[in-house]
């Protein structure tokens, strides 16, 4: 299993303080005879009709020399996982979860944009400081109910 990024435990914090609950960490993908380790799986109810969504969540924090380099690596890993999910668990969606600082540097330029609008790229970002999600992208796939 590959080490964990130094804010998992942050960011774990963070998505079930947004009212998920963690059900995989980490949530693992078996395909032929390899095994793939996304970092979280996860589970929101979203009404009586539609029940459970499930969702895994791969959590990045680009500290290379590069930025560019670092989205390369995260790109090539959400693409690759997100094949394997489409096979094995096509009703779960991925998310890439990253540091609001993260995506302010890398996800606001036009590289960022770009992957984020044609593969489609999935964002959860992360209030590193509050421990909370600040943004979802697209938005939020459940609905908060008024007790959380």
């Amino acid at each position: 299993m590959p080490a964990r990024d130094s804010i998992h435990e942050t960011v774990k914090e963070a998505v079930i303080k947004d009212g998920w609950e963690i059900t995989d960490d980490p949530y693992v993908i078996s395909y032929g005879e390899r095994f793939l380790f996304v970092d979280l799986g996860a589970s929101g109810f979203i009404g009586v009709r539609q029940g459970n969504k499930h969702i895994a969540i791969e959590i990045k924090q680009f500290r290379g020399q590069s930025q560019v380099a670092d989205l390369e690596q995260a790109i090539g890993q959400y693409t690759l996982y997100r094949l394997l999910l489409n096979q094995v668990d096509p009703e779960r969606d991925l998310y890439l979860a990253v540091s609001e600082a993260t995506y302010s540097d890398i996800f606001t330029e036009p590289i960022g944009k770009l992957a984020i609008a044609q593969l489609p790229l999935k964002l959860i970002i992360v209030d590193l400081e509050k421990k909370e999600v600040s943004q979802w992208i697209p938005s939020r796939p459940i609905e908060k109910s008024s007790n959380r």
